[in-house]
């Protein structure tokens, strides 16, 4: 089915330097390179948004120092954070070509923890849809972009589905990088390789002892941290500290699925790679042709969230994006 609103439809394939082609090096190679100080955080100003629930989210807004084209919403992955690599390249990215930028914390990512008692959840889109809205508004009547990795990409295509039953006017282009549509399947991906095992729950423990220590009368995650990898993890946590009763229920509550991209009125763009080591493929190609409005693009290489070629290194992300966007 052809797509009538997005109108990039790619005919270039990314195919990174025979060095760093391998999906495990695409994946590991960003977190390597260190932006340093760029125009986009020299601007940025921190802003803590209140939904009507009264979750409190933190947030890095850039505004431009004249009229901006729009506003970019970036969604970072899971245990990332505002301050992500691939989320200040792309925000800086954005920001000298003339957009706003807003990059958010979810709650307990970043150095949030203390923001909120409850803790954080990948089916919490009720307050991230609020901040979406709340974003939106602060370029009124600039369209609002948003772009999601990871799980931030299963955020972005949740909003754009939200987006259908409750509109943001201004809504313009949504772009899922790598988007984390089954996270079930995902999180049997990363426990089945032990670099990713350790890199996530390393760092999924460290954010729970914070926690604990922030709330001690309202935690008490020894189970959760005894666990032997982040499957067993959520089995421990969710009977515990969350309303589902199991792993299971809890990843069906936010899988992304046809069904609800058939319901799409806005245009969205799903880019992933046919060699991702964490989200499976097998499930984006029942996404093709659900919607005049999606566009599903799976490239042959890239990783998770890579991307990345070098001599010279450059991001091809970027690239995309801003064909995505138009220019």
């Amino acid at each position: 089915m052809t797509n009538p609103i997005a109108k990039h439809a790619q005919t270039v394939n990314f195919l990174p330097h025979i060095l760093v082609r391998h999906r495990h090096i695409q994946t590991v190679l960003l977190t390597l390179h260190r932006p340093g100080q760029t125009a986009l955080r020299q601007v940025e100003q921190e802003v803590i948004l209140e939904t009507a629930e009264g979750v409190r989210l933190q947030g890095f807004f850039s505004p431009q120092p004249g009229q901006a084209k729009g506003i970019v919403l970036l969604l970072h992955g899971w245990l990332g954070c505002a301050e992500s690599n691939y989320n200040t390249l792309l925000g800086e990215h954005l920001y000298r070509q003339g957009y706003a930028v807003f990059r958010i914390n979810y709650r307990d990512h970043g150095d949030t923890h203390h923001l909120n008692p409850g803790v954080f959840r990948g089916d919490l889109l009720d307050e991230m849809f609020d901040a979406a809205q709340q974003v939106a508004r602060l370029e009124t009547p600039r369209p609002l972009h948003v772009i999601g990795v990871s799980l931030g990409g299963s955020f972005a295509l949740r909003i754009a589905w939200r987006h259908a039953h409750t509109p943001i006017p201004t809504l313009g282009q949504t772009i899922a990088i790598n988007p984390a549509i089954n996270p079930q399947l995902a999180t049997v991906s990363l426990d089945r390789n032990p670099l990713y095992l350790h890199y996530f729950r390393s760092k999924w423990r460290a954010s729970l002892q914070k926690k604990q220590s922030l709330f001690p009368d309202l935690y008490d995650f020894a189970p959760e941290l005894s666990a032997k990898n982040c499957m067993a993890m959520t089995e421990v946590l969710m009977p515990r500290y969350s309303p589902h009763p199991d792993a299971l229920s809890y990843f069906s509550s936010y899988r992304v699925t046809p069904k609800m991209l058939a319901d799409l009125t806005s245009p969205v763009t799903i880019l992933t790679a046919a060699d991702d080591p964490i989200v499976p493929v097998a499930d984006f190609h029942a996404l093709a042709d659900v919607s005049p409005y999606l566009t599903l693009d799976i490239q042959p290489y890239g990783g998770h969230v890579g991307f990345v070629d070098i001599f010279p290194f450059r991001t091809w992300i970027t690239e995309y994006v801003d064909r995505v966007l138009g220019g």
